[in-house]
Protein backbone atom coordinates (compact mmCIF):
# COMPACT_ATOMS: atom_id res chain seq x y z
CA UNK A 1 0.00 0.00 0.00
CA UNK A 2 1.28 3.46 -0.79
CA UNK A 3 0.48 6.72 0.91
CA UNK A 4 1.18 10.26 -0.08
CA UNK A 5 4.14 11.46 1.94
CA UNK A 6 3.46 14.62 3.94
CA UNK A 7 6.67 16.64 3.75
CA UNK A 8 5.72 19.35 6.25
CA UNK A 9 3.26 19.24 9.13
CA UNK A 10 0.93 22.10 8.24
CA UNK A 11 -0.58 22.09 11.73
CA UNK A 12 2.72 23.39 13.13
CA UNK A 13 3.03 27.17 13.22
CA UNK A 14 6.05 28.07 11.04
CA UNK A 15 8.86 30.09 12.54
CA UNK A 16 8.76 32.51 9.60
CA UNK A 17 5.51 33.50 7.90
CA UNK A 18 6.64 34.75 4.48
CA UNK A 19 4.38 36.63 2.08
CA UNK A 20 6.51 35.77 -0.96
CA UNK A 21 9.94 34.71 -2.10
CA UNK A 22 11.51 37.90 -3.36
CA UNK A 23 15.18 37.53 -4.11
CA UNK A 24 18.02 35.36 -5.25
CA UNK A 25 21.62 36.52 -5.59
CA UNK A 26 24.34 35.84 -8.12
CA UNK A 27 27.84 37.28 -8.38
CA UNK A 28 29.67 38.80 -11.30
CA UNK A 29 33.13 40.21 -11.90
CA UNK A 30 31.68 42.79 -14.31
CA UNK A 31 28.35 44.42 -13.41
CA UNK A 32 28.11 46.30 -16.70
CA UNK A 33 28.55 43.13 -18.76
CA UNK A 34 26.14 41.15 -16.57
CA UNK A 35 23.48 43.88 -16.65
CA UNK A 36 23.76 44.16 -20.43
CA UNK A 37 23.29 40.38 -20.69
CA UNK A 38 20.28 40.44 -18.34
CA UNK A 39 18.62 43.27 -20.26
CA UNK A 40 19.53 42.41 -23.85
CA UNK A 41 19.63 38.62 -23.77
CA UNK A 42 17.18 37.65 -21.00
CA UNK A 43 14.82 40.61 -21.50
CA UNK A 44 14.89 41.63 -17.85
CA UNK A 45 14.45 45.11 -16.39
CA UNK A 46 17.41 46.24 -14.25
CA UNK A 47 18.14 49.05 -11.78
CA UNK A 48 21.31 49.90 -9.83
CA UNK A 49 20.22 51.00 -6.33
CA UNK A 50 23.76 51.30 -4.95
CA UNK A 51 27.36 50.85 -6.09
CA UNK A 52 28.34 47.24 -6.77
CA UNK A 53 24.76 45.97 -7.13
CA UNK A 54 21.97 45.74 -9.66
CA UNK A 55 18.52 44.25 -9.34
CA UNK A 56 16.76 42.47 -12.20
CA UNK A 57 13.11 41.52 -12.64
CA UNK A 58 10.72 40.58 -15.40
CA UNK A 59 9.53 43.55 -17.45
CA UNK A 60 6.02 44.96 -17.18
CA UNK A 61 5.75 46.15 -13.55
CA UNK A 62 6.07 49.91 -14.03
CA UNK A 63 2.93 52.05 -13.49
CA UNK A 64 0.57 51.60 -16.42
CA UNK A 65 2.14 48.30 -17.54
CA UNK A 66 0.30 44.97 -17.57
CA UNK A 67 1.91 43.49 -14.44
CA UNK A 68 1.86 46.67 -12.32
CA UNK A 69 0.93 45.93 -8.71
CA UNK A 70 1.45 42.17 -9.00
CA UNK A 71 4.15 40.41 -6.97
CA UNK A 72 7.39 39.80 -8.78
CA UNK A 73 10.72 38.15 -8.20
CA UNK A 74 14.05 39.93 -8.10
CA UNK A 75 17.53 38.74 -8.87
CA UNK A 76 20.30 40.64 -7.15
CA UNK A 77 23.68 40.81 -8.88
CA UNK A 78 26.69 41.69 -6.74
CA UNK A 79 30.14 42.72 -7.88
CA UNK A 80 32.87 40.27 -6.83
CA UNK A 81 36.63 40.35 -7.33
CA UNK A 82 36.67 36.61 -7.98
CA UNK A 83 34.13 33.84 -8.46
CA UNK A 84 35.03 31.65 -5.50
CA UNK A 85 32.37 29.01 -6.18
CA UNK A 86 31.78 28.50 -9.92
CA UNK A 87 28.20 27.39 -10.53
CA UNK A 88 27.12 24.13 -12.11
CA UNK A 89 24.26 23.78 -14.59
CA UNK A 90 21.92 22.33 -11.96
CA UNK A 91 22.32 25.56 -9.97
CA UNK A 92 20.73 27.75 -12.61
CA UNK A 93 18.37 30.68 -12.99
CA UNK A 94 15.61 30.48 -15.56
CA UNK A 95 13.03 32.33 -17.58
CA UNK A 96 9.86 31.02 -19.19
CA UNK A 97 8.90 31.75 -22.79
CA UNK A 98 5.54 31.28 -24.54
CA UNK A 99 6.19 28.32 -26.83
CA UNK A 100 8.55 25.64 -28.06
CA UNK A 101 9.17 27.80 -31.13
CA UNK A 102 10.18 30.67 -28.82
CA UNK A 103 12.76 28.38 -27.18
CA UNK A 104 14.16 27.47 -30.60
CA UNK A 105 14.31 31.11 -31.71
CA UNK A 106 15.93 32.18 -28.43
CA UNK A 107 18.51 29.41 -28.78
CA UNK A 108 19.40 30.50 -32.30
CA UNK A 109 19.79 34.13 -31.24
CA UNK A 110 21.69 33.42 -27.99
CA UNK A 111 24.08 31.08 -29.79
CA UNK A 112 24.73 33.76 -32.44
CA UNK A 113 25.36 36.38 -29.71
CA UNK A 114 27.82 34.33 -27.61
CA UNK A 115 30.87 36.44 -28.40
CA UNK A 116 29.00 39.75 -28.09
CA UNK A 117 27.84 38.97 -24.53
CA UNK A 118 30.79 36.88 -23.36
CA UNK A 119 28.74 33.71 -23.04
CA UNK A 120 30.23 30.25 -22.77
CA UNK A 121 28.52 27.01 -23.66
CA UNK A 122 25.03 27.19 -25.17
CA UNK A 123 23.38 23.78 -25.06
CA UNK A 124 20.93 22.62 -27.71
CA UNK A 125 17.22 22.71 -26.82
CA UNK A 126 15.69 19.43 -25.75
CA UNK A 127 12.93 17.91 -23.67
CA UNK A 128 13.87 17.29 -20.04
CA UNK A 129 12.01 17.21 -16.73
CA UNK A 130 8.70 17.79 -18.48
CA UNK A 131 9.69 20.91 -20.37
CA UNK A 132 11.43 22.02 -23.54
CA UNK A 133 14.47 24.14 -22.78
CA UNK A 134 18.10 24.99 -23.27
CA UNK A 135 20.81 26.16 -20.89
CA UNK A 136 23.69 28.56 -21.33
CA UNK A 137 26.47 29.83 -19.10
CA UNK A 138 27.57 33.44 -18.75
CA UNK A 139 31.13 34.73 -18.30
CA UNK A 140 30.85 34.40 -14.50
CA UNK A 141 29.80 30.71 -14.54
CA UNK A 142 26.14 31.54 -13.84
CA UNK A 143 23.89 29.12 -15.71
CA UNK A 144 20.60 30.25 -17.27
CA UNK A 145 17.68 28.21 -18.59
CA UNK A 146 15.22 29.33 -21.27
CA UNK A 147 12.19 27.11 -20.85
CA UNK A 148 8.72 26.40 -22.17
CA UNK A 149 6.26 24.36 -20.13
CA UNK A 150 2.81 23.23 -21.15
CA UNK A 151 0.04 24.55 -18.86
CA UNK A 152 -0.23 21.23 -17.00
CA UNK A 153 3.44 21.50 -16.02
CA UNK A 154 3.49 25.11 -14.79
CA UNK A 155 4.55 25.45 -11.16
CA UNK A 156 1.12 26.79 -10.16
CA UNK A 157 -0.58 23.70 -11.61
CA UNK A 158 1.93 21.34 -10.00
CA UNK A 159 1.46 23.08 -6.65
CA UNK A 160 -2.34 22.86 -6.95
CA UNK A 161 -2.05 19.05 -7.28
CA UNK A 162 -0.31 18.83 -3.91
CA UNK A 163 2.19 16.21 -2.81
CA UNK A 164 2.66 13.40 -5.30
CA UNK A 165 5.56 11.66 -3.56
CA UNK A 166 4.66 8.18 -2.37
CA UNK A 167 6.25 6.55 0.65
CA UNK A 168 6.53 2.81 -0.06
CA UNK A 169 7.03 2.02 3.65
CA UNK A 170 3.72 3.50 4.84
Amino acid sequence: MTAVQQVADISVEPIIQPTSIVCGTFVTKDLTRARRMCENVLGLECVSPEPGVFLARERGHKPGEALHGKPYWVLEARQAETIDVPQEMLNHWGVFVDSQAAVDEAHKRVDAAKAEYGLGRVQKPRFRHGSYAFYFVDADSNWWEVEYRTPDLLYTTIRDRGDQVHDEQA
